[in-house]
């Protein structure tokens, strides 16, 4: 596996970059302002895939395991022939749900938001495979933690550079109503009506285990609010898709996401991967 680090000289003048990482996995860092130094990012290059080619980011759960989540990824990159990205939002730059989870975005500055480090991960991985990181859009798949990452990501960051994206599993949503305090709505934050009628119409999957039906786990949220969502994920999720689809008729707004159930497979990351893949790429 290939490891390499990349600096800001390196990021503004690729001509001074080492060679592009070649096929198979390999592990990067690049220079982050809301880790406070370099961020890990675990990569998949296919052998097929060439500068210009599609790009999948990845975004791991609360046991911050993004070298797993690539591996898991892996053989699917190889099949579809995408670039696959998964940064690491490690524990000690980012600890709790609040820097992960919220993309440390109550209170603080936009610009000082985790969110930002999705989209300058995927540049950083692209710099690292020859391209020149400035242009290039890329689909986004997040996990349970990192599907409320991801979702949180449409609302308040117009999911800057995705093209499509599913929402995994997560613990609890951020509905669709701009006078529910966050994060379980967008009261308090930057997102209005307009952002919410953009983030509707985008292409987006609600993507389920039929089995993640568990009521007591360490990470679900166990609040009164989060509670009125349902007692589960499964629950959960079917409750936020239908909000979002009532949202979006109140607004007269074109919906643009779908919702997709997985058999048999609870809160599992390796068993959501194969659905996850058609519903990004089919």
């Amino acid at each position: 596996m290939i490891t390499r680090r990349l600096f800001p000289a390196a990021m503004a003048a690729p001509a001074l970059a080492q060679a592009a990482i070649s096929a198979g996995p390999a592990r990067m860092t690049f220079v982050e302002p809301s880790a406070g130094g370099e961020m890990p990012v675990w990569l998949h290059r296919p052998a097929s895939w060439r500068p210009g080619g599609p790009v999948v980011a990845v975004l791991h759960g609360a046991g911050r395991t993004a070298r797993g989540y690539r591996d898991t990824w892996a053989p699917y990159a190889e099949q579809r022939g995408f670039l696959l990205v998964c940064p690491e939002f490690s524990q000690a730059a980012y600890p709790g749900p609040a820097a992960y989870n919220d993309g440390a975005s109550a209170g603080r500055p936009r610009e000082a938001w985790s969110f930002w480090a999705l989209p300058r991960a995927v540049a950083a991985a692209r710099r690292a495979v020859g391209e020149d990181g400035s242009a290039g859009r890329f689909h986004l798949y997040g996990h349970s933690a990192g599907s409320q990452f991801s979702h949180r990501y449409n609302w308040l960051c117009d999911a800057e550079g995705v093209d499509r994206m599913v929402f995994a599993n997560a613990g609890f949503y951020t509905w669709p109503d701009i006078t529910r305090a966050f994060p379980y709505g967008l009261a308090g934050t930057t997102a209005g009506e307009a952002a919410l009628r953009r983030g509707l119409a985008r292409p987006a999957v609600v993507l389920l285990g039929e089995q993640d039906i568990r009521l007591t786990r360490p990470t679900l949220r166990q609040t009164p609010e989060a509670m009125l969502q349902g007692p589960h994920r499964f629950g959960r999720g079917q409750a936020f898709f239908a909000a979002a689809r009532e949202a979006a008729a109140r607004l007269a707004v074109p919906f643009g996401w779908r919702m997709a159930f997985v058999p048999g497979v609870g809160h599992s990351n390796g068993g959501m991967a194969p659905r996850a893949v058609e519903m990004l790429f089919d």
